[in-house]
C-alpha cells in the first residue's frame, strides 16, 4: 500500500500553527511577521514528517546527504579579490566539516538564475553563504528549508545566523593606531544597509571611495591629501603602497600572511580563520536540532593588531 504524502495540513498541525502560517514560513513570504520560534517549529515539523515543498527540501526528507553548500558571488568585477579575500574561508570550511563527516562543494552566484537552479536540485544538508549584498541574501535564502550560515553579510532576520566582523569597532581602532579622526575609507564596492549606516556614522560618505571601473582611486587620494587612511583588505592595500607613504594609512587584512604588503604597512586583522570556525560550530550545533537557542543569532568577529 503506497505510504500518504504528507501534506502542508500535516506540517500545520504537527508544528501547532495554521496551515497559512506553514506557507508563508515555507515561501519566505515578507507580507507576515513570523517570530523566529514559530519558523523554527515549521521547519522542525517539515523535517520530522518528511514534507517536501519542492527539490530544495530533500535532505529534510529522510536521508541526510551529508554535503553543505559553499555558496560565493564571483562576478568578473570581483573575482579575483573575492577569491582572494575568501580562500582560506572556504577551505578552513571544507577541512572543518569533513573531520565531522560532510562534504562541503563550492557553487558560485556567477550566473544568478543558472547557478541557483544548479543549487536548487543538490540535496544540501546546509548551505554557507559568503560575502553577499541583502538582494542576493533575500533572493538564494528564501529557496532553502536547511540550515543558512551567511558570512561576511547581514539580513535582518533572526532565522539566518551571521558572522561577520564588528566593522564600528576595526574604524575606531584604526582611527586610534593613525591617531586621527579626520580619515577617508578606500572600500570595494559591497551593499550593505549595516554597513553604509557604520561607515555614515563613523567616517562620513563623503570621505569614502569605493573601487569600481568608473572610479579613480589616485584622484580620491589627491583630493583628501590631509587625511589618513583605512584600506580594506590587501588588493587595495598594495595599489596604496604604490601611491602614498604607507604611514599615512593602514589595512584592514583578512589572513595571517601579510607577505603581499610590505612589513612596515601598519594593519588590523580580522581573522578568516576565526570567521570560519564559528561559522562551522554554528553549523554543527544547527545539523544536530540540539541547543539551537543558545547559539547567538549574530556573531561579531573583534579586530586585532
Amino acid at each position: 500500500m503506497e505510504k500518504r504524502k504528507v501534506t502542508m495540513k500535516d506540517v500545520a498541525r504537527e508544528a501547532g500553527v495554521s496551515t497559512a502560517t506553514v506557507s508563508y514560513v515555507l515561501n519566505y513570504s515578507e507580507k507576515e511577521k513570523i517570530s523566529h520560534d514559530t519558523r523554527l517549529k515549521v521547519f522542525a515539523a517539515v523535517k520530522k514528517m518528511g514534507y517536501v515543498p519542492n527539490m530544495t527540501a530533500k535532505s529534510l526528507a529522510g536521508k541526510s546527504s551529508h554535503l553543505l553548500g559553499i555558496i560565493i558571488d564571483l562576478n568578473e568585477k570581483n573575482k579575483k579579490s573575492k577569491l582572494f579575500q575568501y580562500y582560506d574561508i572556504m577551505n578552513e570550511i571544507q577541512r572543518n566539516m569533513h573531520k565531522l563527516g560532510y562534504d562541503a562543494v563550492i557553487l558560485s552566484t556567477k550566473d544568478m538564475e543558472k547557478d541557483f537552479e544548479v543549487v536548487s536540485k543538490r540535496s544540501l544538508d546546509g548551505v554557507f553563504i559568503i560575502g553577499m549584498g541583502e538582494s542576493q541574501l533575500r533572493e538564494i535564502t528564501r529557496g532553502y528549508y536547511v540550515p543558512v550560515v551567511i558570512i561576511d553579510g547581514y539580513l535582518d532576520d533572526d532565522l539566518f545566523f551571521k558572522v561577520l566582523p564588528d566593522y564600528r569597532a576595526v574604524f575606531r581602532m584604526a582611527k586610534d593606531l593613525l591617531d586621527s579622526d579626520n580619515v577617508y575609507l578606500v572600500i570595494e564596492e559591497y551593499s550593505s544597509h549595516l554597513l553604509d549606516q557604520i561607515i555614515s556614522e563613523e567616517i562620513g560618505m563623503e570621505n569614502v571611495f569605493i573601487n569600481r571601473p568608473d572610479t579613480c582611486l589616485e584622484k580620491f587620494l589627491l583630493d583628501h591629501k590631509n587625511q589618513k587612511g583605512i584600506i580594506m583588505g590587501e588588493i587595495l592595500g598594495i595599489q596604496m603602497e604604490r601611491f602614498i607613504e604607507n604611514e599615512n594609512f593602514i589595512v584592514v587584512a583578512s589572513g595571517e600572511n601579510h607577505s603581499m604588503l610590505l612589513e612596515s604597512t601598519q594593519r588590523i586583522i580580522i581573522s578568516n580563520k576565526e570567521k570560519a570556525e564559528w561559522a562551522v560550530k554554528i553549523m554543527e550545533t544547527l545539523l544536530k536540532l540540539e541547543a539551537i537557542d543558545e547559539v547567538p543569532k549574530s556573531i561579531y568577529i573583534e579586530p586585532r593588531t
